[in-house]
Formats: C-alpha cells, sequence, structure tokens
C-alpha cells in the first residue's frame, strides 16, 4: 500500500504560523527586504508577539530617534498616554468643529473609491458600491492627503505629545487611510464580516497606536469600533491572523470589551496591537478616517513622498521628521533615516 501523508497546519498563533503569517520563504523574505526596507521589521513582526519584547525592541529603536528639545507635554496628552498604556484605548477625545467633518463629508461624497480586494470593479462612487460583495471603499492616499484639513488634523499638537509620551520619541506618521463600510440595509444586505471587521491584531509597528475619526454618526447598528481592554499587554491570542468572535470572547471574556460609538467628528486613540475590530455595520454605511503614529515605518504609505512642503495642503509649520512619509521636506532641513 503507498503512503500518504498529510500536512497538518501550525496551530494558529503557533512560532510557524506567526513566521508564515508574512514570510513563504527565507528567499522570497530576503527578495522583499531588497527592493523595499520596510519589509525588514514588517514581515517579521508576526513573530513578535510579546509585549515586553516588542516594549524593549521598540525602546532600542527610540533611542535612536529625535526628541521635541524641551519637551513639555499637557496635562491632556499625559492623560491620553496612562490610559493608552493601561487600557490600550481612550475614551472620546474633544471632537473636531462640525464645520471641518461638513467639509470632509462633501470631499469624500464626491470622491470615488474602490474594493481593493476586487480591483477588477474599478472605481466606483461611494453612494453606489457595484456589487453587495463589497463591503467596503477605500480612498486612495493621493485622494486623502488632498482632502481639506486632513494633514492638520492629523498634527494635532496634543496627539503628538501623546505620541511622543507613548514611544520615547517622535512618532511617524504612517498608514493613513479613508473608507467607507457598507451595512445591510438600503445597501443590498451583507451578512459577512470581512477583512478588518473580523476580530484581529495590527502588527504593523513594534509600538504605535492609531487615530480614529468618524466622519458619520456611528452607533451600536453603524459599524463601531471594537476593542477589548488590555489585550495590547496580552500574550493571549498572539497571532496576525483574523479572529472569530468566540475565540475572543473565550480568551477574554465580554466584561473588559468595549464599543465606540458617537456622532460624526468624534475622535479616539488605539493602540491596535489590541484585539479589535470595526464591526461590519447593519444598516448605512459609516465614513471613517485614521492614522498610525508609529516607532518604524511601515509599507503601506508610499515609497516617496506625494506632498511637497510647499503645496497648498500642507499646513505651515509640519515638524518634517513626522511627516516624511508624506510631505517632502525642504532640502536645509536634517531629516534622520527612519527605515527601521
Amino acid at each position: 500500500m503507498a503512503s500518504s501523508s498529510v500536512h497538518t497546519p501550525a496551530p494558529i498563533g503557533s512560532f510557524m504560523d506567526n513566521v508564515r503569517t508574512r514570510i513563504v520563504s527565507p528567499r522570497a523574505y530576503w527578495r522583499k527586504v531588497m527592493a523595499d526596507r520596510r519589509y525588514a521589521i514588517y514581515d517579521i513582526l508576526p513573530i513578535v508577539t510579546d509585549p515586553a519584547l516588542r516594549d524593549r525592541l521598540a525602546g532600542l529603536i527610540a533611542a535612536r530617534r529625535p526628541c521635541t528639545p524641551g519637551f513639555h507635554p499637557s496635562l491632556e496628552a499625559r492623560d491620553w498616554c496612562r490610559t493608552l498604556e493601561t487600557d490600550g484605548i481612550t475614551q472620546l477625545l474633544p471632537p473636531v468643529d462640525p464645520a471641518i467633518v461638513a467639509d470632509l463629508r462633501a470631499y469624500f461624497e464626491e470622491t470615488p473609491c474602490h474594493d481593493p480586494f476586487r480591483p477588477h470593479l474599478g472605481w466606483f462612487r461611494p453612494d453606489s458600491p457595484p456589487t453587495p460583495e463589497s463591503n467596503m471603499g477605500y480612498h486612495g492616499i493621493d485622494q486623502i492627503l488632498r482632502a481639506p484639513h486632513v494633514l492638520a488634523l492629523l498634527n494635532d499638537p496634543q496627539v503628538l505629545e501623546t505620541a511622543e509620551l507613548y514611544l520615547g520619541c517622535k512618532p511617524i506618521l504612517d498608514n493613513v487611510g479613508c473608507w467607507w463600510s457598507y451595512g445591510g440595509e438600503g445597501f443590498g444586505g451583507r451578512e459577512t464580516a470581512k477583512g478588518t471587521q473580523r476580530h484581529h491584531r495590527d502588527l504593523d509597528s513594534l509600538r504605535g497606536f492609531k487615530i480614529f475619526f468618524y466622519l458619520t454618526d456611528v452607533d451600536e447598528d453603524g459599524g463601531p469600533h471594537v476593542f477589548v481592554k488590555g489585550s495590547h499587554r496580552s500574550r493571549l491570542l498572539p497571532t496576525g491572523r483574523a479572529l472569530t468572535d468566540a475565540q475572543v470572547e473565550g480568551a477574554f471574556g465580554r466584561a473588559d470589551t468595549v464599543t465606540m460609538t458617537g456622532p460624526a467628528g468624534s475622535r479616539f486613540l488605539g493602540d491596535t496591537y489590541g484585539v479589535h475590530k470595526g464591526a461590519l455595520p447593519r444598516r448605512g454605511r459609516r465614513l471613517l478616517l485614521s492614522a498610525q503614529y508609529n516607532i518604524n515605518r511601515t509599507p503601506h504609505g508610499p515609497a516617496a513622498p506625494l506632498l511637497d512642503h510647499r503645496s497648498p495642503e500642507v499646513p505651515k509649520g509640519l515638524d518634517p521628521f513626522v511627516n516624511q512619509i508624506y510631505v517632502k521636506p525642504q532640502s536645509s532641513q536634517f531629516m534622520p533615516d527612519a527605515e527601521a
């Protein structure tokens, strides 16, 4: 009788499973790093799941990075940082001015978006997803950067102070994104959560957090952000793969799960190494703007800045280190290499 072998996949969260999250083979990894240095850290991050080890490695990077001279963060920034340290997510911060929210909503309503998981569908109007299979419509980074107020919002001084406290150095603004999430009622009906609508950990940076802006009203049915408080410091479910609600509840219970609801203009911070998801809306559609403040660069930003410091969309006085991924600085400005 001919023998046969059956490949048994590595258990979710095991070392080999985490290796295979992004690395197909050593040769493939080396080719990616040679083509784009940002993958050197990014592709091995699924292996580094212990929160204490992540902090130690992040500290080594932070020691080589610039800090703000005479740094005196506000009381609000100190409070937000303490909350991030303990809970992994803040409460709602002071909201964005309604006039700014109205400008952003009007801009993105008239700006085409696309489904990155179905590129053959091309670009479509945000109010007309071409198929019920599309749960989300993403705007391009060039569109987002040229939207009114975006760079000013992402360079809020108190948020940058919070990031410098949390990282131990100036942050790198990274992974700016804006997208629509489509629900059931009024949009053809959607029953299955996809992508980031399922619980997961973000393994983009050794240390950092995201800022989230609701540009539409978000209630319990509107696709709220769901986060397990304290999970950013936990060794449970150490994986970069999507997790079921049952897996998350089995590991963490329900008591520490928070659901972030609020009107348009609401904003909050979250360390998304913690277990989280953007829930599938049960009705309507949600518009969300987000960005990361990282210790190391990710491949999610453009390979070269898309804006010049003289571009009309760029506010005066932006920190060139913080904004290096998106804004080309003046040639006279020194900016340390932040590829790591």
